[in-house]
């Protein structure tokens, strides 16, 4: 009888994947292990290794290869490109081979857009960009959209794409997304420190906000392909500068179903403030039929990580706090009834309600935080020759055979 159990190397080897990947593929559900007893190492099952060689033979007539995927990795399935810069396995986040939430202890998001960036000079040593006399009543990432442009226009330094030269832009852009999200000017104070100092209500006490909001900012700087850092390394591949990469995540980021899906937390928020209690309001949407916005994610079925460490730092550091218990008895009523646990759209809102930030906050500090990721990804796909084109599998109607006329 064949053993059931493959080791790292020979899963990896009969997929033709990395480790990395193989890891991916366990963190999504898609693989199960066993840990070996007495030992650090894991075993992973032959059957789920197999199953999925045999959906890649059946959808592609022959087994993997990164190039031969791409038709199932579109949602959250096989990947499609190698990458060194964010881990998501076992349930947890890793930058650059370290823990998102060990780095959230006391790195800031400038430190860690350092780590994934890894350029040898600090791009943050040099002077803000100026914006000259911007205004504009648009706000939050309206407001970005419509200052990016014009601090491209005067930034030919942006179109040499060389890595180090990428970081010094990245900065420039992390700074530009902060004042488009204060209407302030660009600043070379820390970013969560600008953010609290222009969000936070008079009631939180000294530094609370600042060390929430930090980091909220550095759970937030990547997550592998999500929508928005593929459609940024879509564009950087065209050679595009890094203005054009991040207005193109801009864009995707505020979508209902990425970034903006923190609006449609908001809404439940509300409803459960309004409702006679938090149950209540859950109550009624299932009874409706609809969805829950911010829980459930298919690479967390355990509960995203994020979301855990940003629940127990506002437990830790406010106590007592109304808007946080309704928070809490909130997701209680929703995990008891779902099933689902809440994921980091659910604790941006939380953050928000609990220090009292202005609407705009949930996605000012997921926009600003993923920037940083943004810049990674586009790095890395700046030194690549490819340019990323897809194919698509058509299954429209076939083509009609031109027809001599009975006339001619």
């Amino acid at each position: 009888m064949s053993n059931p159990y493959l080791t790292a190397r020979e899963a990896a080897a009969e997929l033709n994947v990395s480790r990395a990947t193989l890891y991916a593929y366990v963190s999504r559900g898609m693989i199960r292990s066993e840990p070996v007893e007495g030992s650090r190492h894991r075993l992973y099952r032959a059957d789920d290794v197999r199953a999925i060689l045999a959906r890649k033979t059946a959808e592609f007539g022959h087994k993997s290869g990164s190039e031969t995927i791409v038709a199932t990795a579109l949602t959250h399935d096989t990947p499609i490109l190698d990458s060194a810069i964010t881990l998501i396995a076992d349930g947890e986040l890793y930058y650059r081979g370290r823990d998102a939430t060990e780095l959230t202890r006391s790195s800031s998001l400038e430190s860690v857009a350092r780590l994934l960036w890894q350029c040898d000079d600090d791009p943050f040593a040099s002077a803000a960009p100026d914006i000259g006399a911007f205004s504009s009543p648009l706000t939050g990432i309206a407001r970005c959209q419509a200052l990016l442009p014009l601090a491209a226009a005067q930034d030919l330094r942006a179109y040499t794409l060389e890595t180090g030269n990428v970081a010094r832009t990245g900065a420039d852009l992390l700074r530009l997304l902060c004042a488009g999200f204060t209407s302030k000017k660009p600043s070379i104070e820390p970013i969560h420190a600008q953010l609290s100092a222009h969000w936070a209500g008079p009631g939180q006490p000294g530094g609370n906000a600042a060390k929430l909001i930090r980091a909220a900012l550095v759970l937030c700087a990547d997550h592998e392909l999500n929508a928005s850092t593929f459609t940024v390394r879509c564009v950087a591949s065209t050679r595009a500068t890094p203005y054009g990469a991040v207005m193109a995540g801009l864009s995707t980021l505020q979508g209902p179903r990425h970034g903006g899906q923190t609006a449609r937390v908001a809404a439940l928020f509300d409803e459960a403030a309004n409702a006679e209690s938090p149950l209540a309001a859950v109550a009624a949407r299932l009874r409706r039929g609809e969805r829950l916005p911010g829980f459930g994610h298919t690479l967390y079925p355990d509960g995203d990580p994020r979301c855990k460490l940003l629940r127990r730092l506002l437990s830790a550091t406010l106590g007592s706090n109304k808007a946080l218990t309704m928070a809490e008895e909130l997701a209680a009523a929703a995990s008891a009834n779902t099933g689902l646990m809440p994921n980091v759209d659910f604790s941006l809102v939380m953050l928000q309600r609990s220090l009292d930030l202005p609407t705009i906050a949930p996605m000012g500090i997921f926009a600003i935080g993923r920037c940083a990721g943004w810049i990674a990804h586009a790095q890395e796909q700046y030194v690549r020759p490819e340019l990323i084109r897809p194919r698509a599998r058509y299954i429209g109607e076939q083509p009609q055979l031109a027809q001599t006329p009975l006339n001619a």
